[in-house]
């Protein structure tokens, strides 16, 4: 992290911002802002941070990027990201070494955007996208790890009218993500995967694969039931709690986009042998339509995870001892997420100019009782329904 902000400010001073003798500036500035406002109609949970109250801090942000230029084929590019969201940390979000030996390959090196999902390399530019916020069950899924430290090599090339782009990477994660109001430190060794894109006029078909393996996990308090468990001899709950292991999943997506309708859909399928992660089926489908300025659109998004209960053998009223590791074993195994959602999103976007967008949204949210949905639940709420209503309004810009 030390080379990442000296880089940083080396690339901020002064005499950076050169130019050539043939007058091609070698540094270039760019950024983009978002201004989101939410409000979550009941008062039993919040989600994605929202609760019933009008908020500006949960999705509003603010990014800038430096592209400096060294030879025209190699350059470096760092981005600065300050959010107001309380689960993430603002600072660098990227900054890495691009080589460029022809048109058709590109190398990256460094911190760098997991080329996983469809709009994972812009999830925090919203005005390339047509949500105010994309489907949570997608790109705010924990196994999303949105960047990685290592290398990506590019190739493009086209038949004809067929263009085709694919992507391989490598590299590690290490960081702390939210889901459902719990906070997981997750470090994985080895993250690699790919991703082929394929484009026919408005036609695109896109899959990609992303592994995670030597994968550990970190809950506060787990690591001492688990020790405890071990040491009372139950292996099975042992396995269960477990938070070490390997995770493979895989996205494909279509998208069709005509000059008055367009038409986006992603699923991803994750399997792994950590039980809390287990058996992960989660897509979304956005119908839209163009209209002069304007775009009105539709999203259906669903996500299921089959998460089996611990046998919880522990006997009850044997000894203080084993009365307390069984509660523990209820308490932790209640705090895992089960995230499954049912959600119906009508937005709406108005292309002010080339470089600024007014959005607004309202998602119908519909969990399942009993289970997480994705909602961070109160503890006095045992009657919540895990039904509410999101509404956002926001503006983005570029720049």
């Amino acid at each position: 992290m030390k080379i990442c902000r000296a880089l940083c400010f080396c690339l901020l001073l002064p005499g950076f911002s050169s130019f050539s003798a043939d007058d091609t500036p070698k540094i270039e500035f760019s950024g983009f802002a978002r201004l989101v406002a939410g409000y979550l109609d009941t008062d039993e949970a919040s989600f994605e941070g929202y609760e019933n109250e009008v908020s500006l801090s949960e999705k509003s942000l603010f990014g800038f990027q430096v592209d400096y230029t060294l030879i025209p084929e190699l350059s470096i590019s760092a981005q600065l990201l300050a959010h107001s969201d309380e689960a993430r940390d603002s600072g660098v979000e990227w900054l890495y070494l691009h080589y460029r030996p022809s048109p058709q390959w590109q190398f990256k090196a460094g911190r760098l955007r997991t080329p996983y999902l469809k709009y994972s390399d812009v999830i925090d530019v919203g005005f390339t996208y047509p949500w105010l916020s994309a489907p949570q069950q997608l790109y705010g899924s924990y196994l999303f790890f949105s960047r990685y430290d290592g290398i990506n090599a590019r190739y493009r090339f086209n038949f004809e009218k067929v263009y085709v782009d694919t992507e391989l990477f490598y590299g590690g994660f290490d960081d702390e993500i939210t889901a459902s109001g719990e906070s997981f430190e997750i470090d994985v060794k080895h993250l690699y995967g790919g991703a082929v894109q394929v484009t026919y006029g408005g036609l695109q078909f896109r899959a990609a694969t992303l592994a995670s393996k030597n994968m550990q996990a970190k809950i506060d308090g787990v690591e001492l039931l688990i020790g405890a468990l071990d040491q009372a001899g139950y292996d099975e709950l042992v396995d269960f709690f477990s938070l070490e292991g390997s995770a493979d999943s895989y996205v494909i997506g279509l998208t069709y986009d005509s000059l008055d309708w367009f038409f986006s859909a992603e699923r991803m399928n994750v399997s792994t042998d950590t039980a809390v992660l287990s058996g992960i089926d989660n897509y979304y489908l956005t119908v839209g339509r163009h209209w002069r300025n304007f775009q009105f659109l539709i999203t259906f998004s669903c996500s299921k995870q089959i998460l089996d209960k611990p046998n919880n053998i522990i006997p009850l009223g044997v000894e203080p001892q084993l009365d307390a590791l069984y509660y523990g074993v209820e308490t932790f195994a209640s705090r895992y997420p089960t995230d499954d959602l049912n959600t119906i999103t009508l937005s709406g976007r108005w292309d002010w100019s080339p470089s600024l967008a007014f959005k607004g949204e309202v998602s119908f949210l519909n969990g399942e009782r009993g289970k997480t949905s994705f909602f961070d639940i109160n503890d006095d709420a045992v009657d919540f329904d895990r039904n509410a209503i999101l509404y956002q309004l926001g503006v983005e810009w570029v720049f």
